[in-house]
C-alpha cells in the first residue's frame, strides 16, 4: 500500500485546494442524539473546512435539490458569506473545478467508478476511515483491486492501526486469488494517515467553563479532596468498550486514597434498556466503593460541564470497531490527564508518560477467529455478535490501570504537568486548523498526480464499457447469430417502397421501443433516400453522419435490417467495395 505524508505542506497556490463533499446529511450530525464516531468525525471536518479551510466556494455533490438545500442550512452558520455551488453526480466540469470529490467514509470505489464515465483524470477520489470492521467497509476496501481507482485517489487512515487492518484486506485476498493462479498488483490508492482534530476552543478551560465544572462538582456531592474519573463515550460494551475492567480497576484504586474519595462520571447514552441494566449491575457488582454519577450524553450542557469538572479522563475501549478514538484527543484538549487502553488510534493519540498513561491490552491470537468469521459469513450471527465474541478475548490489564488511576488521583502535581502536556499536543497535533492544512496538502498532491501519473487500466472507449459487470451485449453475445454486423457489409434497399414501409412500421409503437437510442427519423429518411440511389457501404454511410452519432448509426442500420427496409450483406456476396 502507497502511503503519504501527514505532515503540513505550504501551500504555495494562492487558491486554497478545494473539494466537493458528497454529502450524505446523516454523516455530518455531530449534535444528534445516540451520535456516533463517524458522524461527530464528520461534524468537525466540516466545520473545520468551512472555518477555517479557505476556500473561495463551497460545492456539495448530491442529486437532489432537497439535500442540497440542507448541505446550504449546515453551512450557513459558520461561513455566511460564502457561495455554495450544487454539482450533481457525472457534472464533469464542476467536479473537474472542484478537483477532487470527499466522501465521509471509505467506499470510495463507487465514485471511482462513477468517474469512469466521464475521464480519469478529471479529479479525484478521496474517503476517510472510520470502522473497518464491517463487511460492507471490508467489501469495499476489497474493491480497491479491481475498481478504476488511480494514483491520484486517497483514503485517509486516521491511525496507523486502521492501516495496518487495511493492509490485512488486501495481503488475505491477494493470497487467496494467487492460490487460483491469478496475479494482483497493489492498489494504486494513496493511504496517509491523518488524525482526526478536536476545535479547541470548546475545550478551553476559562473561568465561565471551570465555573460551570464546579457547579457540576458541587451538585454531584464531591468534596475538596474527591477526585473525580470522567468517562465520555457511547456506553455499548458490544462495539465500544466493555465496563467491568474498568469498574475493577477503580475499586482497586479507591483502596489506596488516602485522602477523599474517587467518583466517576460515566458520560453518554445506552443502546437500549438492557445495556443500561448491565451497566447499573456492574457497577454495584465491582465498583461498589465509587460513587458512579449517570450524566445523559443528550444533556449538552451537563455532558460539556464534565470536561471542566473532572479531573482525569479514562476510557479503555477493547472493541475491533474502533480505529481512532476522538474522546482522548478531546479530553487532552480540555487538559486532562488519560488513562486510556494501549489499542488502536489512542496508541498514537497519547503519550504514554507525558499526556497520560496507556494500559497494556492482550487480544486472542490469529486463528483463534478463523471459526467465528466462517459461521458469521453463513448468517449464523450479526456483525455485532462478531465483534462482541472478539471484544470478550480481548483484556486490557486491570491491575495496570488501577495503579495508573490511583497515581494520578493521589499526585495533582503529575495530573497538572500531564493535563497541560495534553492539551499542548492537542494544539500541536490536533486543532482542526492544522489538521485542514493537511487534508488540502493531500488533494493538492493528488492534484499533482493527476497531472504526472500514469493512468491504470485506462479505458477504450470504443470497446470497454464502464464498468465489467454491465458489458456490452452485442460483444457478449456475437456468437448468438449466424455472424455480425460488420461496416464492410453493403446497405441495399430491399422493400419497393421504402418509405410507405417505414410509415407502416413507425405507426406501431412496438416497433419504436429503442427509439431513444437511434437516428431520428430525419436521419433514418436521409438514410433510406442515400440507399435509393444505389448500394453503398456501411461504412460510406456512417462518414456522412457527424462522429459522435456513427455508433447509434450502426444501431439505426440494424433496426431497418430488421424490418426489412434494407439488407446487408458481406461486400464480396455483393460484388461492391469501397
Amino acid at each position: 500500500m502507497s502511503a503519504a505524508s501527514a505532515q503540513p505542506v505550504r501551500l504555495a497556490d494562492e487558491r486554497r485546494p478545494n473539494c466537493a463533499i458528497h454529502f450524505i446529511p446523516e454523516a455530518y450530525e455531530g449534535d444528534k442524539p445516540m451520535v456516533v464516531g463517524r458522524q461527530s468525525a464528520g461534524a468537525g471536518f466540516l466545520d473545520a473546512l468551512v472555518s477555517h479551510g479557505g476556500v473561495d466556494k463551497l460545492y456539495c455533490l448530491t442529486d437532489t435539490p432537497q439535500i442540497y438545500q440542507a448541505f446550504r442550512d449546515r453551512v450557513s452558520h459558520g461561513a455566511p458569506t460564502t457561495p455554495t455551488e450544487w454539482i450533481k453526480p457525472f457534472d464533469a466540469d464542476r467536479l473537474e473545478e472542484a478537483g477532487c470529490i470527499f466522501m465521509p467514509g471509505p467506499i470510495i470505489s463507487e465514485g471511482a467508478w462513477m468517474r469512469r464515465y466521464v475521464g480519469e483524470r478529471r479529479y479525484s477520489v478521496c474517503g476517510i476511515t472510520h470502522s473497518v470492521a464491517t463487511e460492507r467497509v471490508i467489501r469495499s476496501i476489497r474493491d480497491f483491486m479491481v475498481a478504476p481507482t488511480q494514483p491520484w485517489d486517497a483514503l485517509i487512515c486516521t491511525s496507523v492501526s486502521a492501516r495496518q487492518a487495511i493492509g490485512h484486506i488486501f495481503e488475505t485476498w491477494g493470497e487467496y486469488l494467487a492460490s487460483r493462479g491469478f496475479s494482483v498488483g497493489e492498489t494504486p490508492v494513496q493511504f496517509p494517515v491523518i488524525p482526526l482534530g478536536v476545535h479547541l476552543e470548546r475545550f478551553r478551560r476559562t473561568d465561565a467553563k471551570l465555573a460551570e465544572g464546579a457547579r457540576l462538582r458541587a451538585q454531584l456531592g464531591l468534596e475538596p479532596d474527591d477526585i473525580l474519573v470522567l468517562n465520555f463515550g457511547r456506553l455499548d460494551f458490544r462495539s465500544k468498550a466493555h465496563p467491568v475492567p474498568l469498574f475493577r480497576a477503580l475499586e482497586l484504586a479507591s483502596r489506596r486514597m488516602s485522602k477523599g474519595r474517587l467518583h466517576l462520571a460515566m458520560v453518554g447514552q445506552f443502546n437500549d434498556p438492557m445495556s443500561q441494566h448491565e451497566y447499573r449491575n456492574a457497577r454495584q457488582l465491582f465498583c461498589p466503593s465509587v460513587p458512579t454519577h449517570w450524566i445523559d450524553g443528550a444533556d449538552t450542557h451537563t455532558a460539556d460541564a464534565s470536561w471542566f469538572a473532572a479531573d482525569m479522563f479514562v476510557s479503555l475501549p477493547d472493541n475491533v470497531q474502533e480505529s481512532f478514538g476522538l474522546t482522548p484527543v478531546e479530553a487532552m484538549a480540555a487538559s486532562l490527564p488519560c488513562v486510556v487502553s494501549d489499542w488502536n488510534g489512542y496508541k498514537e493519540t497519547v503519550v504514554d508518560g507525558e499526556t497520560g498513561i496507556r494500559i497494556p491490552t492482550m487480544l486472542a491470537p490469529a486463528g483463534a477467529g478463523v471459526e467465528l468469521s466462517d459461521e458469521h459469513a453463513r448468517a449464523s450471527f450479526d456483525h455485532f455478535t462478531l465483534i462482541t465474541y472478539t471484544a470478550q478475548c480481548t483484556a486490557v490489564d486491570i491491575d495496570a490501570c488501577a495503579d495508573a488511576i490511583a497515581r494520578l488521583a493521589t499526585d495533582a502535581d503529575l495530573r497538572r504537568r500531564m493535563g497541560d502536556a495534553g492539551r499542548k499536543r492537542a494544539e500541536t497535533v490536533y486543532d482542526w486548523r492544522k489538521i485542514i492544512v493537511n487534508y488540502q496538502a493531500l488533494w493538492a498532491d493528488l492534484a499533482e498526480l493527476r497531472r504526472e501519473a500514469k493512468t491504470v487500466g485506462a479505458r477504450d472507449t470504443t470497446r470497454q464499457t464502464v464498468h465489467p459487470d454491465y458489458p456490452d451485449l452485442f460483444a457478449m453475445f456475437s456468437g448468438h447469430p449466424s455472424r455480425p454486423m460488420d461496416a464492410q457489409m453493403i446497405a441495399t434497399i430491399a422493400d419497393p417502397d421504402p418509405e410507405g414501409a417505414l410509415q407502416q412500421i413507425r405507426s406501431l409503437g412496438m416497433n419504436g421501443a429503442a427509439r431513444p437510442v437511434m437516428l431520428d427519423d430525419f436521419e433514418i429518411d436521409r438514410i433510406v433516400r442515400n440507399l435509393a440511389a444505389g448500394p453503398q457501404s456501411v461504412t460510406a454511410l456512417l462518414d456522412k453522419l457527424p462522429e459522435a452519432r456513427r455508433t447509434t448509426g450502426l444501431r439505426s442500420m440494424m433496426w431497418l435490417c430488421k424490418f426489412g427496409i434494407i439488407t446487408l450483406t458481406p461486400s464480396k456476396d455483393a460484388g461492391i467495395h469501397r
